[in-house]
């Protein structure tokens, strides 16, 4: 089993091509929940359209699933995601002063 701060830290090694930083960073993750079997990660996309939705997906299944946990990864349609998601490195990186 692994808990949700391990299943964030996992997560950050999924990393979104279109812009180089993790999925974490950037603020796409809006759940995670862990038991004994299985983690469930709610994720939204920077827009519906977001081209890399099955990539991200995939990634982070892969990455969870080599915990040997299962893993379960749902892209929701809300919230909508906004640049106040980002951490503050990512902001950086970006340039976002907003």
């Amino acid at each position: 089993m692994i808990s949700q701060s391990q299943a964030m830290e996992i997560l950050k090694g999924v990393i979104d091509p279109d812009v180089g930083i993790n999925i974490v960073d950037l603020g796409l993750v809006e759940s995670v929940a862990t038991d004994p079997q299985a983690v469930r990660v709610a994720l939204i996309m920077t827009t519906p359209a977001c081209p890399q939705t099955s990539y991200l997906q995939d990634e982070c299944a892969r990455l969870l699933n080599a915990t040997g946990a299962t893993a379960t990864v749902q892209v929701l349609d809300e919230p909508l995601w906004d640049p106040s998601r980002m951490s503050a490195s990512a902001k950086e990186t970006l340039g976002w002063n907003g």
